[in-house]
């Protein structure tokens, strides 16, 4: 690899995503005594009922993998105007999924604005991976390279897509409403969905930010 800075900072802001998760969700579980779950809840929850200092050594870690994601496409060695648009997208999605995280829904108009925007930035992050792969191929004479394309091509792809068919899943909408279960004594009572597609697409456009650089260091394996 030209750049093994790369490959160090994309394996850290993973691992620092996943650590995010598995410490926020211990802290959740211990708070609420209640497991937490990617598709039925939603991001900002892990600060729940405060802001920041509810969970705040998940909040740190969170912000260092996005930083590393950044720093991943500011040091990327290829030159041009692809780059500039990846960083610009790379710290429009930092700071979005920062506020999805501290935001609370109640500030429902203001939470709709950011979690569009950090789904469709999402989904066009991979996409400009995809270009960028289309471009080495052209000009790589080898085939392993251009193999290596090929494949960065299809990563990107499936991101991108698996981004676009939630959005555009017809269940997908910005009206929560928990389900109304009777118990055995016959009161009525309310119960979270089994899936909250908003929450779940929140989820999936961060997972899909932190993701992303793999088809960028494939093509600097070329």
């Amino acid at each position: 690899m030209k750049n093994p800075l790369l490959l160090a900072l994309f394996i850290i802001g993973l691992c620092l995503f996943i650590l995010f998760y598995v410490i926020s969700s211990l802290f959740y579980k211990k708070r609420h005594k209640n497991k937490y779950h990617f598709y039925q809840m939603f991001p900002y929850e892990f600060n729940y009922p405060r802001v920041f200092k509810e969970n705040l050594y998940g909040n740190i870690i969170l912000f260092l993998g996005g930083f590393s994601i950044i720093a991943f496409y500011e040091i990327n060695p290829i030159n041009s105007l692809y780059r500039i648009i990846a960083i610009v997208a790379s710290i429009l999605i930092t700071m979005l999924l920062i506020l999805l995280v501290l935001l609370p829904l109640r500030y429902l108009k203001t939470h709709m604005v950011l979690s569009t925007l950090s789904m469709v930035l999402s989904a066009v992050l991979p996409l400009f991976n995809l270009f960028l792969a289309l471009n080495q191929m052209k000009i790589s004479t080898e085939a392993v390279n251009k193999t290596l394309c090929i494949i960065s091509m299809i990563i990107s792809g499936l991101l991108s897509l698996s981004m676009l068919l939630l959005i555009l899943n017809p269940k997908m909408t910005f009206k929560i409403y928990l389900d109304k279960e009777i118990d055995e004594e016959g009161n009525e009572m309310f119960k979270r969905p089994k899936v909250i597609y908003l929450a779940l697409n929140e989820w999936w456009s961060i997972f899909i930010f932190f993701l992303s650089p793999l088809s960028v260091l494939l093509i600097n394996l070329l």
